[in-house]
């Protein structure tokens, strides 16, 4: 019914004509407002580099008048100028919402304006004015009847400002004329000027407090009482990183507030909550009833939250007063629904009905304990709990909290760092944290491991979460279909072994009295082992400690690293050995940091392998000067937290032995040659370089055309980067500018039309101008240079890109060597020098390969179209019953290292193929579409994996496609295979 009934009313303040909901007016500034003088705008002193979303303030200004006589009409005037740079700035500033609340407060439009070259256009008789009923927190089922004053601009352009002031009027009358302000006095975003004035009409002074700054608050007598002002000039920028504790706040805060102490705020909140208490019959009996059915008192109190919690839904009606009111306990119980004072009330109703003294606990969910550092006041707590005491223990009860059971020793407890007792006499706030020893995940994972001769492999993984983690994945269990949490859990797994599959849904069980519940997932992983040279292996994680122990998104901070704490998990995996010999050192280990405790243990028994795993967490965050050590601390617990093991593959080709390992030698000698000669390079490099002449008259780095395309191409064209520093680096020289060349080098594809401008210029007044191109080619090869630049990162034509890019770079390369001609420079840059030599013979395998690859002499490391196979491979494929006759290839990929004769995976027009050589014979594996009954794609997880492809044949037997997934090319294979095959691709 009052879902019904709160849908009317939604329905009726949206159709409620303008004229209904505009509790505002347009009128000029009360006489009381002194507004700021604006400061002219320099465009030149505007921070444009600093601009994330092209908007400049210019001026934040709020003044806010207490009157003595009506401290509930409080006047809050707010002004802003802002700037708008580019487009971006123009669509911010053009759109202004204004929230008030219409039960008690009204909204004054002081003035619209544009100021745009220097003249101030008025905006109120054409912007579009229209009051809207926005209920931004509906879907967390809170409804405060906030309306909004939107205010459409029209006709902003880019570098107009937009100088708008209104004035709310009007207090929320919960506070009882009590007063208290923030203001932020540094930012994010470039800010010009910030002013604050408060027009204090009441006898007793505020009471003031800044956090990390000291401004200049200037404080006067006034006719009425006193003023309390500041300006400041150009406020300091600060920003935080990611992942940083909620309780962390850089921002330099000043807190005006009426109260000194919080025993006043107490003495604000009780009543309020002592009023709403009820002893009625219908709470006494709940009461009763819980008492009759849980004979011990902590199981009581249990009891009396989880009612609460799951008899009364959570709705929040916080119009005006109702934003900290709570609502009568006996009503709230007719009503059946609450918001969190609500549930307080009534959850404190029943426990003293109960015999158990509890109070109200305000507290701040984003401050969290960063409340302490603010100064008192009514209006710093978003949120209320029920605290008691019990056997000399204090507990923080939760009664919107969902999805908890089980007796209070048992009950997971919020921390948000400190609360607010209201308690009579109570006078400080009491810190929430307490050490919690119990452990929030203990996990087993076993596994039962396959025989020689199978592949299959058998996984279960028991998992029993406690405290706050019980609460999340009961609500994951309860908002999520389990066949979709068994698919996410199997997704899960298969970045580990590619091959699980759940062999039924997870087993869910509860634990009532620990509050804790129990989840056991079964698995079959098809593929266990992992091929790797002489043997085959597996690793396991312990993960969920892993994870807990993360690589944050900035490692260089400028604020402190949020950890969960209180974390604490016991991890053990079990492997249970196939019937090979097996052996294992059994051992212990452990970490001890300021972070995290770790105690590992391996044991091996009865031919099965334990490892045992203890974390528990010591800290809720990590200091800034602390990463590089947290950092350490983190690589050492990943060593730690993962196992591998290993069997030696049966038998081994001896020859294929031999084969691998001079390749293996090949590689190891051309490895140690590449690294002398590049040393070798360097030394020798440097050593000319400090006995390089000085020439005369010398313009620029010349250096022949020729020697700059073989010399580029043989060192995969870092040539033309250093030969573009070079020349700025003369430029910098030659006209002392302050300039970084080494820079400008770096990123040379993208300065080269400004080293084209600086050669154009001077070969004006040198009059040799012609030999370079006109302005228009030279910015087409300024493009050109950029694109193909990028389009070398690609691996199809990549290395065909490769060798035009130093092309376009030859007419200001031929321009230097040009006016050059005469000079002795030109030949001894030119010249081909031994380690040059050297070097570019070293690298030259190097760009072999990598041109084989592309033109399809070697196999490619993704999947090609068949046209890039060359005849004389499909040739081998005929001879070789791969293909048939006249049969068109479409796509390719070979796995091989050299020669695709070795091993490929291709689709045709007519079917699918694989082959591959085992002990130097050829095995070809082949269906035609017509001959498919089912095919199974595996994805890889990632973008340089492998992607399976198993494939069915009528007779019942079947075989497997490999494919890599770099550029996406097993997505292609895939789409032409299911085009193809006479039903659709069977997932």
């Amino acid at each position: 019914m009052i879902r019904i009934l709160l849908l009317c009313w939604l329905l009726a303040c949206t159709l409620t004509p303008n004229t209904a909901l505009a509790n505002y007016q347009i009128t000029p500034a009360a006489d009381w407002v002194a507004p700021a003088k604006l400061p002219p705008l320099v465009a030149e002193t505007i921070p444009t580099e600093q601009l994330s979303d092209g908007t400049y303030y210019r001026l934040l200004e709020d003044q806010i008048q207490v009157p003595g006589d009506n401290p509930n009409a409080v006047s809050h005037y707010i002004r802003y100028v802002m700037h708008a740079t580019n487009q971006s700035g123009v669509e911010n500033i053009s759109q202004l919402n204004l929230d008030y609340d219409p039960s008690y407060q009204r909204i004054e439009l002081n003035h619209l304006r544009v100021i745009r070259d220097g003249q101030v256009i008025d905006k109120i008789p054409t912007a579009q004015l229209k009051v809207l009923q926005r209920e931004t927190e509906a879907e967390q089922l809170i409804y405060d009847g906030t309306q909004t004053l939107n205010i459409i601009v029209d006709d902003v352009r880019p570098g107009d400002s937009l100088d708008y002031a209104f004035t709310r009027i009007g207090r929320n009358p919960i506070y009882q004329g009590r007063f208290s302000y923030s203001a932020q006095l540094d930012w994010s975003v470039p800010v010009a000027e910030q002013y604050i004035r408060i027009d204090w009409q009441k006898p007793q002074p505020l009471h003031i407090q800044q956090n990390n700054g000291d401004a200049q608050i200037n404080v006067t007598d006034t006719a009425n009482g006193k003023e309390y002002s500041l300006y400041i000039t150009s406020p300091d920028m600060r920003r935080y990183d990611s992942q940083t504790p909620l309780w962390h706040d850089p921002y330099h805060m000043v807190f005006f507030s009426e109260f000194y102490r919080w025993q006043e705020v107490v003495d604000w909140a009780l009543p309020m909550y002592q009023q709403a208490l009820s002893t009625g019959d219908d709470i006494t009996a709940i009461a009763e009833q819980i008492r009759q059915q849980h004979p011990t008192l902590p199981a009581q109190i249990g009891a009396a939250l989880k009612y609460t919690q799951d008899e009364i839904r959570y709705l929040g009606l916080e119009m005006g007063s109702n934003s900290h009111l709570p609502t009568p306990a006996q009503e709230t119980l007719q009503n059946r629904y609450g918001d969190c004072k609500d549930k307080t009330v009534l959850l404190i109703s029943i426990l003293r009905a109960l015999g158990v003294e509890a109070h109200p606990a305000l507290v701040n969910t984003q401050l969290d304990k960063g409340l302490a550092e603010t100064s008192p006041s009514s209006a710093r707590f978003n949120h209320v709990l029920v605290t008691l005491e019990h056997d000399d223990e204090r507990y923080w009860l939760d009664p919107t909290t969902s999805y908890q059971t089980g007796p209070l020793l048992a009950l997971s407890e919020p921390d948000f760092g400190y609360a607010l007792i209201v308690k009579s006499s109570q006078n400080t706030l009491t810190s929430m944290h307490k050490p919690v020893e119990r452990i929030h995940r203990d996990i087993t994972e076993r596994y039962e491991l396959p025989n020689a001769s199978e592949p299959l492999a058998l996984f279960s993984v028991q998992s029993i979460f406690s405290d706050a983690d019980a609460i999340s994945k009961r609500q994951e269990l309860a908002t999520t279909a389990l066949q979709t949490l068994q698919e996410n859990y199997t997704n899960y797994y298969q970045d580990y072994f590619a091959g699980t599959q759940h062999t039924q849904l997870p087993q869910v069980r509860e634990h009532p009295q620990k509050g804790a519940i129990e989840v056991t997932e079964f698995y079959q992983i098809d593929d266990f082992w992992s091929d790797e040279e002489n043997g085959q292996t597996a690793y396991f994680y312990a993960d969920d400690i892993q994870n807990a122990i993360y690589q944050p998104d900035t490692k260089t901070r400028i604020s402190p690293l949020y950890l969960q704490h209180p974390y604490n998990v016991n991890y053990t995996i079990e492997v249970k050995l196939n019937e090979r010999d097996w052996y294992f050192n059994n051992s212990k280990s452990s970490i001890d940091n300021p972070y995290f405790s770790l105690a590992s243990q391996v044991r091996f028994s009865s031919n099965t392998l334990t490892l045992t795993y203890q974390f528990r967490s010591k800290t809720d965050h990590v200091p800034v000067a602390e990463m590089p050590a947290y950092l350490d601390a983190r690589e050492q617990l990943l060593d730690a937290t993962q196992y591998g093991i290993r069997q030696a593959y049966s038998h081994v080709n001896e020859a294929e032995q031999d084969n691998f390992l001079l390749l293996g030698y090949a590689v190891i000698g051309y490895c140690i040659l590449a690294l002398v000669v590049i040393t070798a390079f360097v030394t020798l490099w440097r050593v000319e370089a400090g006995k390089r002449p000085t020439f005369s008259e010398q313009r620029y780095y010349p250096v022949s055309t020729v020697k700059f395309c073989l010399y580029s191409l043989l060192t995969f064209n870092i040539f033309p980067f250093y030969w573009c520093y070079k020349n700025w680096q003369y430029i910098k020289q030659q006209h002392n500018e302050a300039m970084m060349p080494i820079a400008r080098g770096f990123f040379a594809w993208l300065w080269y039309y400004p080293l084209y401008l600086r050669f154009y210029q001077e070969g004006k007044e040198l009059g040799t101008q012609q030999y370079l191109p006109p302005k228009w080619l030279a910015a087409l090869f300024a493009i050109l240079v950029v694109v193909l630049h990028i389009a070398t990162s690609l691996d199809f034509y990549g290395t065909v890109f490769y060798l035009v890019w130093p092309l376009l770079w030859l007419p200001l390369v031929n321009y230097t060597a040009h006016i050059n001609q005469r000079n002795e420079s030109l030949p001894y840059y030119s010249r081909w020098r031994v380690r040059q030599v050297l070097l570019a013979v070293v690298l030259l395998p190097i760009l072999t390969l990598g041109l084989a690859q592309d033109i399809g002499l070697t196999a490619n490391v993704a999947v090609v179209s068949g046209d890039k196979v060359w005849q004389h491979d499909k040739r081998f494929m005929l001879r070789h019953g791969v293909l048939n006759q006249n049969e068109q290839l479409l796509y390719f990929y070979s796995d091989a290292a050299w020669n695709i004769r070795d091993d490929g995976n291709g689709i045709t027009e007519q079917g699918v193929f694989s082959y591959y050589r085992d002990q130097g014979q050829l095995q070809v594996e082949r269906a035609d579409f017509g001959d498919i009954v089912n095919v199974h794609t595996e994805f890889a997880n990632q973008d340089d994996g492998y992607t399976t492809i198993d494939i069915e044949r009528a007779d019942g037997s079947s075989f497997r496609l490999i494919l890599s997934s770099e550029e996406k090319g097993d997505n292609k294979f895939v789409q032409a295979l299911q085009t193809r095959w006479r039903q659709p691709l069977a997932q």
